[in-house]
């Protein structure tokens, strides 16, 4: 019999399902409470948006739905789509109703085409024949569309995809689930389906300490072998994660890796300090790559005097924040160069407005921040 082979429970980078999803309770919540309508039956009152910065564990939280999903009883189908796969309605129509699965759907009035290895539909253009296909499948058994990236939908197949979903889901088990960067709202609000706004839209922002830490330790203590962490060695790897749910991970595989290697069952301060060194090495190359970002856009200076604003702050009021973007510009601050540079800020992550809560802008990575500030002159 082959060895059994060790692998690090810790997911870093890629928008995996973390072994243990701490924090989110109130966001699986509500996500949990839509989809009893589709167990009933029924469509849900509204749809689902996350919205966040990139590394916040949005398409986490929309891995363990898709599991909700498969794991429901009775049965519900889900589908997994991002922008790239929807370049056009019928490229929409054939990945919302599979011709193969459901061919014996099709109206008079529609046609297939043949592509390579495939069938898809030939819809003429018109986005009024996707609602009664889309409805015709979900009242076969309920349907989960999952989109990641959605702030990258284009804005016309947007429009119709929103619209289709208030269509069907009045008729029809049918749940929408979004999940984009902070400019979705304003990507939203350019497709003019303004009922967009009485989503269930849920902030995926950092972590609480509490929260931070659990996702450290409950993986290690579950495993067969379970891994203990020092109190200090914990509250290191909490203070330097911040809270950042990538650099929680990035910090949990490193104290797997660190044990395992060592072949000790509680990390001490001399193991962790080997931990620490492979944390700080990914964490500089990720501002390496944040900071590069900034400067092809030409967003520094506005970003160090963001960084300098929120300096010992947790948030920003609007006219904080504005007067911040507009000073090494010398600009209005309500002119079009201002909301380009406050909307591209706000894409990168940089800075963030959780869509529940009070109006106030918030530090998507506090410790970027002071990269920027050291490295900005």
């Amino acid at each position: 019999m082959a060895a059994k082979i060790a692998v690090n429970p810790f997911v870093p980078g890629r928008g995996q399902l973390p072994p243990y999803l701490a924090g989110r309770e109130n966001e699986q919540d509500a996500l949990g409470d839509l989809l009893t309508y589709l167990k009933a039956g029924r469509g849900t009152p509204r749809d689902a948006v996350l919205i966040g910065p990139r590394g916040n564990g949005k398409t986490s939280l929309m891995r363990w739905l898709q599991l909700e999903v498969q794991d429901s009883r009775p049965h519900m189908d889900h589908l997994w789509l991002t922008p790239s796969e929807l370049p056009n309605l019928d490229a929409l129509a054939t990945s919302l109703v599979p011709p193969r699965r459901f061919a014996a759907l099709r109206p008079r009035s529609l046609s297939f085409s043949v592509g390579v290895g495939r069938l898809g539909w030939e819809l003429g253009g018109r986005p009024d024949a996707l609602g009664p296909l889309l409805k015709a499948r979900c009242a076969r058994r309920p349907l989960v569309l999952l989109l990641d990236e959605a702030h990258t939908l284009e804005p016309d197949l947007g429009r119709i995809l929103l619209n289709v979903s208030q269509t069907v889901s009045a008729e029809a088990p049918f749940l929408l689930a979004l999940a984009g960067t902070p400019d979705l709202p304003e990507r939203l609000n350019a497709m003019s389906a303004t009922f967009w706004s009485r989503s269930e839209r849920l902030g995926i922002g950092r972590l609480d300490e509490n929260a931070a830490a659990a996702a450290l330790t409950r993986p290690l203590s579950e495993l067969e072998s379970p891994i203990a962490v020092e109190d200090q060695v914990l509250d290191q790897a909490v203070s330097e994660s911040q809270g950042y749910p990538y650099f929680v991970q990035l910090w949990g595989a490193g104290l797997w890796k660190a044990a395992t290697d060592a072949g000790v069952k509680s990390i001490d301060a001399d193991t962790a300090a080997v931990a620490a060194k492979a944390f700080s090495l990914k964490q500089s190359s990720f501002y390496q790559d944040r900071y590069g970002e900034l400067e092809r856009r030409d967003l520094l200076s506005a970003a160090e005097c963001v960084a300098l604003a929120f300096d010992g702050r947790e948030t920003l009021t609007n006219r904080e924040f504005n007067a911040a973007i507009a000073a090494p510009h010398q600009i209005n601050q309500t002119g079009g160069l201002a909301r380009r540079i406050r909307d591209e800020l706000s894409e990168l992550g940089y800075v963030w407005k959780p869509p529940e809560g009070e109006n106030l802008w918030h530090s998507g990575i506090p410790s970027l921040m002071d990269y920027v500030k050291l490295h900005a002159h």
